[in-house]
C-alpha cells in the first residue's frame, strides 16, 4: 500500500506525528487531484461513522473509492456517500447556549469596538496580540489560569498566540470552539447567519465542539466555515495574506480586475470613478494600499502597477490609458 495513503487511512483517526503530518502537507499541495482527495477524507475525519470505526480495510476501501470519483471528475466532483451521514455532522457541531452563558458569568472585561471604530490592537495578559475588527466583541478573564487560556469572541479578531503547550489557549463562541498553543489565525464568530470562519496563518489549530471534543486540525492556508443554522461545514485551501490583511489596516487584491479595484475605491474615498478604457477594465492586479492613505496616493500606486493615467476634478474621478 503507497505510505502516502496510508498517512490518510492514519489521519481519519488517529493524530499524526509531526512529520508525518509534514509529509502528508507536503503531498497534499502536489497536485489539485491531492489537494481534493484531502479535502475529502477531512470531511469524513468529521464524521463520527469514522471515529468509531477501527477497521484498516473498511477505511481503504472508503479511500479508494473516493479517489475513483476525483479521477473521473478533473474539477467538480461530489462525494454523495458523505450526504447519509449529514445528521452525525448536527451531534458532532453542536451548539450548547447553556454552556456558553456559563462561561459568560465568569469575571470578564469586556472590549467592544464599535461599528465605526477603527480596528483595536491589545495585548493579553500572556503576551499574546488580538487585533479585534469593527463591530466585534471580546472578552477577557482578569487573569489566565494556569492550566487554560481562554477567551470569548463575537464579530472578528486576528490572534497572534504565545506558545504555552502546557496552558491551551481556547477562543469560545456560542457555536464552536477553537483550541491552540502558539499559532496565528483569523477568527471571525457571526450570530447573523450563525456562522464561524476560521483562517489558519502559521501553526495548529484544534476545531472543537462545545463539549470540547476535537473535531477538525487545520493546517496553515486552510479556511473552515461552520454554519450553525444548517449545520454545514466548508473546507477550502486560501491566500491567507489577503484574506487576514485587514488586521494591518490594509485592503489587498489579489488577481482582481482593474474594474473590481476601482469599484472599491468607489466606496472607500466616496468618489464616482470614471474607467475610461474598456480595454484595461478586465486587466488583473495585486494591489495594496493602506486605508490612512488619500484618494491621491491610492491612485499613484494603482498607475504604478497599471498603464494608466488619473485626473481628480472634485467628487469625480476619471482614468484613462
Amino acid at each position: 500500500m503507497d505510505s502516502r495513503f496510508s498517512l490518510l487511512i492514519k489521519f481519519l483517526s488517529h493524530p499524526l506525528s509531526a512529520s508525518e503530518r509534514k509529509e502528508l502537507d507536503d503531498w497534499r499541495t502536489d497536485s489539485t487531484e491531492n489537494q481534493q482527495m484531502f479535502a475529502e477524507v477531512s470531511k469524513l475525519r468529521l464524521l463520527n461513522e469514522y471515529q468509531r470505526r477501527s477497521s484498516v480495510t473498511e477505511t481503504a476501501v472508503a479511500l479508494s473509492r473516493i479517489q475513483t470519483k476525483i479521477h473521473r471528475r478533473s474539477i467538480q466532483y461530489r462525494f454523495f456517500n458523505v450526504l447519509k451521514y449529514a445528521v452525525a455532522i448536527a451531534l458532532i457541531v453542536s451548539i450548547s447556549v447553556s454552556g456558553w452563558k456559563q462561561l459568560t458569568s465568569e469575571k470578564y472585561t469586556t472590549i467592544t469596538v464599535a461599528e465605526n471604530e477603527t480596528i483595536k490592537k491589545m495585548q493579553l495578559p500572556d503576551g499574546s496580540m488580538v487585533w479585534l475588527s469593527a463591530s466585534s466583541e471580546l472578552r477577557i478573564p482578569k487573569s489566565f489560569s494556569v492550566e487554560k487560556r481562554k477567551v470569548l469572541l463575537k464579530g472578528k479578531a486576528y490572534f497572534d498566540i504565545f506558545k504555552n503547550p502546557e496552558s491551551p489557549f481556547l477562543v469560545s463562541s456560542p457555536y464552536i470552539n477553537v483550541n491552540v498553543t502558539g499559532t496565528s489565525f483569523n477568527l471571525s464568530v457571526m450570530d447573523e447567519g450563525q456562522y464561524v470562519e476560521a483562517i489558519l496563518v502559521s501553526g495548529k489549530v484544534m476545531l472543537q465542539d462545545k463539549r470540547h471534543k476535537d473535531i477538525f486540525e487545520m493546517s496553515p492556508g486552510e479556511k473552515v466555515v461552520y454554519n450553525a443554522e444548517s449545520n454545514n461545514y466548508a473546507i477550502s485551501t486560501v491566500d491567507v495574506n489577503t484574506l487576514t490583511s485587514w488586521y494591518l489596516d490594509q485592503i489587498t487584491f489579489e488577481n482582481a480586475t482593474l474594474r473590481e479595484i476601482v469599484n472599491k475605491l468607489r466606496l472607500i474615498y466616496d468618489v464616482n470613478i470614471n474607467l475610461e478604457s474598456k480595454k484595461l477594465a478586465d486587466r488583473r492586479y495585486r494591489y495594496v494600499i493602506n486605508r490612512e492613505e488619500t484618494l491621491e496616493e491610492a491612485l499613484d500606486i494603482l498607475s504604478y502597477l497599471a498603464p494608466i493615467k488619473y485626473r481628480i476634478e472634485g467628487n469625480e474621478v476619471f482614468i484613462t490609458e
